[in-house]
């Protein structure tokens, strides 16, 4: 007679067949970001004595990125509280508060101050966080000198970027420090370079532009 496993012990086999033939993913070790900040503490020198930091709690600071990320492609759903009856106020940081030269800025010069370019780019950088780089040379005299014109005496409401963008006119380039939050101009699609002993050099459009393009 031949015998018939039962569902149950058939069930059994099935399930012991299967976790033989799983495997587990390695275990990848990974450096602890507790352990670089341990090891980046200088040793302390008690009575002559050289002391190691280690750790001794279940809770020590780490390194490591904070999240969310404010600059992040991805970010949350934006919340919003109630201050009113009919009013919600954002509680994240505005788009002018993360990146300073998109915050909104609204300059109105008086039409009795005789300005120049220079005075207008100061003048618009207060209280931004960004200030004028130093003049880097004649070019960049001969621009803050110009006097303002009189279209540039009220500028937006519009970004801080196009502010500056605007003061400098289409013959100038804005580059921005980010780190040293200044701003600088130069002549858009030129550099000046120093000079060799020999000036032999060919000085023709196309030349320059080869150079350009290395």
């Amino acid at each position: 007679m031949l015998y018939l496993p039962t569902l149950s012990t058939a069930a059994l086999i099935a399930a012991t067949l299967l976790a033989g033939c799983a495997h587990q993913p390695p275990q990848i070790s990974e450096s602890s970001s507790t352990d670089s900040l341990v090891l980046s503490l200088p040793d302390s020198d008690v009575e002559g004595e050289k002391h190691q930091a280690v750790i001794t709690g279940p809770n020590p600071p780490t390194i490591g990125g904070v999240a969310p990320d404010i600059y992040s492609d991805h970010l949350p759903a934006v919340e919003v509280i109630r201050t009113g009856r009919y009013q919600l106020v954002a509680t994240r940081a505005s788009l002018g508060q993360r990146y300073l030269l998109e915050q909104i800025i609204d300059v109105r010069i008086p039409a009795s101050m005789t300005a120049s370019v220079g005075d207008a780019l100061q003048y618009t950088l207060r209280h931004t966080g960004y200030s004028l780089c130093p003049t880097l040379g004649p070019p960049q005299r001969t621009l803050y000198r110009k006097p303002l014109p009189a279209a540039h005496y009220r500028l937006g409401p519009m970004p801080l970027r196009e502010a500056l963008q605007v003061l400098g006119g289409d013959a100038w380039e804005l580059e921005v420090d980010p780190v040293a939050r200044e701003v600088c101009y130069q002549v858009r699609d030129i550099r000046y370079m120093p000079e060799h002993g020999d000036d032999s050099r060919d000085k023709s459009p196309a030349a320059v532009a080869e150079v350009s393009n290395e």
